[in-house]
């Protein structure tokens, strides 16, 4: 019973979980290749504040971590392991030193005081391909060697596990502003506000200058949060029906280019994740089709 729920719910396939670690694996691997980590070495490390179980290391580690060489060490140990996982070699290790090592930069970062819940949606998804079975295609492992047959619940469950995450961040993220502002935060000033404030700073990519035209419209604000929170809540609903799939994914792009032009920050990763509910397998199989019909279309016309 549970299978055939799962079966309706998600595409249970190696091909489909391969991708995901290919794009999730790769999504890091482009990001770490084009961060310059020589910035954080000119930082002093009396400015780090270690959080959770960075606090267990010791301060001579940080003392070498934060120079040119150890810095750059980080870097080529990060995109090694991330090149390795993406490619699937040596898959059960590498996916597991990548999310380790990830989850590791990803503390560096935040230990300087700046938090930002856009990449840890992907950190999680690193730990859950780090324990499936998601090099049986589309890696060198699955080339070098042939691998042992698994029931098809084995790829579908951790494609399934990342569909309810990513629901649940948004979901969460709507009952948390409830719970803490309730009813004041669709306040027609609100969003004028904080768009406002956003854009006035100089710690983002961009600097938009469109919040300024948002008190013009205050009044419509409003809606425009009422939308945003209930589309939040609703964002479970992607996992169960595909017709509302679409719709709600359509509305997060929209929604997260606004957030770029009004607040000045891109929720990448976090776009980057609607990838696990793509049906991979259907594609894998659309794709394999047309490649065949061209090659036969090839061969008809030097054979005509």
């Amino acid at each position: 019973m549970a299978r055939g729920t799962l079966a309706q719910l998600t595409r249970s396939s190696p091909s489909a979980l391969a991708c995901l670690r290919v794009l999730i694996s790769g999504t890091f691997l482009v990001s770490i290749l084009s961060t310059s980590f020589s910035d954080f070495a000119r930082l002093p490390v009396t400015l780090l504040v270690p959080t959770g179980m960075m606090k267990l290391l010791p301060w001579g580690f940080y003392d070498h971590l934060f120079t040119p060489l150890g810095m750059n060490l980080l870097k080529w140990a990060l995109v090694c392991s991330l090149l390795f996982s993406t490619a699937g070699f040596l898959t059960p290790v590498t996916t597991r030193t990548s999310a380790l090592l990830v989850l590791f930069y990803q503390g560096l970062v935040r230990s300087f005081g700046h938090f930002n819940h856009d990449e840890m949606i992907a950190v999680y998804f690193l730990i859950v391909l780090a324990f499936s079975p998601c090099a049986d295609r589309l890696s060198i492992d699955g080339w070098l060697r042939q691998p042992r047959s698994k029931p098809r619940f084995a790829y579908g469950y951790p494609i399934l596990l990342m569909q309810c995450l990513l629901a649940w961040s948004y979901f969460s993220s709507a009952i948390i502003k409830l719970r803490i502002s309730g009813l004041s935060y669709f306040s027609p000033d609100n969003l004028p506000t904080l768009a406002i404030w956003q854009s006035l700073d100089n710690l983002h990519d961009t600097h938009y200058r469109f919040a300024f035209w948002l008190p013009a419209i205050r009044g419509y604000t409003t809606i425009a949060v009422v939308l945003v929170v209930l589309w939040e809540l609703a964002f479970p609903l992607a996992i169960f029906s595909k017709r509302a799939r679409w719709v709600i994914l359509g509305f997060g792009m929209v929604f997260h280019l606004a957030t770029l032009l009004l607040l000045n920050f891109l929720f990448v990763y976090t776009l980057a994740m609607y990838v696990v509910f793509i049906d991979w397998r259907f594609l894998v199989v659309w794709f394999r089709r047309r490649l065949s019909r061209l090659r036969g279309h090839r061969w008809k016309a030097s054979h005509g």
